[in-house]
């Protein structure tokens, strides 16, 4: 029996539209707490992303809502990492300055990821206020590390 490779094209897996916020809210419980307070949606917290960067497992906070009457799902996830550290490396110089991973580095000033899969055609259930300073479309072409978002 003959061997076959099938290839995969990752941009065919992309079926959800990615936005950049930029919050004055550097925790994501707090940001998801102010955005379910100040609008008609109900995020909670799902399982934590886990990415290698690296050599080192990091760990991206995750929210998730599904709109049920659209049947449109979102997930906020914070841009930028937290890692559980092991004492092994304590008395090491280098961890003083560490920097920390971002899970879409072509996206760094923007502090979390919205990611829309569904209804594109709805509107976003937030706007910008007082706590979210800005919202943008993100392009989704040639992001280099767009696998990660890929759950």
């Amino acid at each position: 029996m003959a061997i076959k490779t099938l290839l995969l094209d990752e941009a065919e897996f992309i079926d959800f539209q990615l936005y950049g916020l930029v919050s004055a809210y550097a925790d994501p419980a707090q940001m998801v707490y102010h955005i379910n307070r100040s609008f008609e949606t109900q995020f909670i917290r799902c399982a934590d992303l886990d990415v290698v960067i690296e050599n080192q497992i990091t760990y991206f906070p995750v929210f998730e809502w599904e709109n049920l009457e659209t049947g449109t799902y979102y997930h906020i996830i914070k841009n930028a990492s937290y890692s559980l550290n092991s004492t092994d490396n304590f008395g090491n110089l280098s961890t003083l300055f560490d920097v920390t991973p971002v899970l879409i580095q072509a996206y760094k000033q923007y502090n979390f990821l919205l990611k829309v899969s569904g209804d594109s055609s709805e509107e976003l259930p937030f706007d910008e206020n007082n706590f979210i300073q800005l919202i943008s479309e993100l392009e989704t072409d040639g992001i280099k590390t767009i696998n990660r978002l890929i759950f």
